[in-house]
């Protein structure tokens, strides 16, 4: 047996006992909810099924999943739990109760699935908690993962674990991936080919509408920019990004770089300052978020949740993480609401997005050396922007439909409605 499943199944059960304890020393607005930490959720009593999601990123493709379920069955009633504060937020807006996901140690597992008794349970994306699972299995709790992806190091990481979780994923009742190549590394970690399927990313179904001219004047016009002059969002960017992106700027014909406002807004807010540097560095002057102008300056914004208002009110947008070997953020984001994508070449994490977005000629990648001339033809060359912005649109509807596939598919199963 493996000593990495050993070791875990010793010191679960040690750390579920000391959990109670250990919640006095968590951060303020941690204690609030670490009883749902102990699996003190709302007692329920009985639910069709318990959805789980890690994090913010994961809980924008529950509610799809949500009301495909709910469309299936009207009076489905649904346990929806999250690993982060900010996902229980987000996951706080839909319909179905709520809490924090219990600590995968065995004493939490067993009071939640003891207040909620959930028929099902569907896991978005990766979560692999050995006591849950094991849990579940005793508990004749059929198991589905939605959404599912797998990346290499995490195959690398659960094979140490060894049989024994092979075994409990060998009894998995569907894993419903994103791709291909996530089914074929689900099957790696031992679950039977006949329980995989491709549905789809989740995700791509939470994406917004696009939004008409009208609707993107009012937009800036709400964020304290200028209505009438077209709007560039820096979207999501990292520390090494800013300073290319200053100097593609900076290269362009002033008359042409003074009929667009600029908006940056940084990934994590610490990064701020840095990212500022940078620029400033390179010649760009800067506003903070509450300021407007037209003198050139770009204005920042590290609050957070301001980025989709933002790329609401671009005609185009350049998508970070990708000018920086990361792989990426979502450039669907902005493309769902009709702006027209730029991106640097690092977009591997993002690969199913770009692939989508390229089929259709909907999507612009320069690397440094090339961002200049890429910028200056996206702003200056109007029918070559909106002609980008409607074929990253085509390529957005194509990628949508994950849900209803998901649902279908747990309903040829006989996983959904519950019996």
């Amino acid at each position: 047996m493996s000593a990495v499943w050993t070791a875990y199944r010793v010191l679960a059960p040690v750390a579920g006992a000391l959990a109670p304890a250990i919640g006095v020393f968590a951060p303020a607005a941690e204690r609030t909810r670490w009883s749902e930490r102990l699996g003190l959720a709302p007692a329920l009593g009985g639910c069709e099924a318990w959805i789980h999601a890690a994090s913010l990123g994961e809980c924008a493709a529950v509610g799809p999943l949500a009301r495909e379920l709910r469309a299936l069955d009207s009076q489905a009633r649904l346990m929806l739990t999250s690993t982060t504060r900010t996902g229980r937020e987000r996951l706080a807006a839909l319909d179905g109760a709520v809490a924090l996901a219990p600590l995968d140690a065995p004493q939490a597992v067993r009071r939640f699935l003891a207040r909620v008794q959930p028929a099902r349970l569907f896991v978005i994306e990766t979560e692999l908690w050995p006591h849950w699972l094991l849990a579940a299995r005793e508990r004749g709790i059929p198991v589905a993962f939605v959404s599912a992806r797998l990346s290499r190091a995490s195959v690398r990481g659960y094979q140490r674990l060894g049989r024994p979780l092979r075994a409990l994923l060998a009894g998995v009742s569907a894993v419903l991936s994103q791709s291909a190549e996530d089914a074929a590394r689900w099957r790696e970690v031992g679950v039977p080919g006949d329980r995989l399927a491709v549905c789809g990313n989740l995700k791509f179904d939470a994406l917004p509408a696009p939004v008409t001219e009208d609707e993107r004047a009012r937009g800036r016009a709400a964020l304290g920019l200028d209505p009438a002059r077209p709007l560039l969002t820096l979207g999501s960017l990292r520390p090494g990004e800013a300073a290319p992106l200053a100097r593609a700027w900076r290269s362009l014909d002033p008359a042409l770089a003074g009929r667009w406002q600029v908006v940056a807004v940084p990934r994590h807010a610490q990064a701020l300052s840095g990212l500022e540097g940078e620029a400033r560095a390179a010649g760009i002057g800067a506003r903070p978020a509450e300021a407007g102008g037209g003198d050139g300056a770009w204005r920042w914004d590290a609050r957070p949740g301001v980025l989709m208002s933002y790329y609401a009110a671009s005609e185009a947008a350049f998508v970070g993480a990708s000018l920086v070997p990361l792989g990426g953020h979502n450039p669907l984001e902005p493309a769902a609401l009709g702006a027209a994508v730029l991106t640097g070449p690092e977009m591997s994490h993002q690969k199913p997005a770009v692939e989508a977005l390229a089929r259709h000629d909907g999507i612009e990648i320069a690397d440094a050396t090339r961002l200049p001339a890429a910028l200056a033809r996206l702003l200056s060359d109007e029918s070559f922007r909106a002609e980008r912005a409607r074929a990253a649109l085509a390529a957005v509807e194509e990628l949508r439909g994950a849900a209803r596939r998901a649902a279908a598919e747990l309903a040829r199963r006989g996983l959904w409605p519950v019996a």
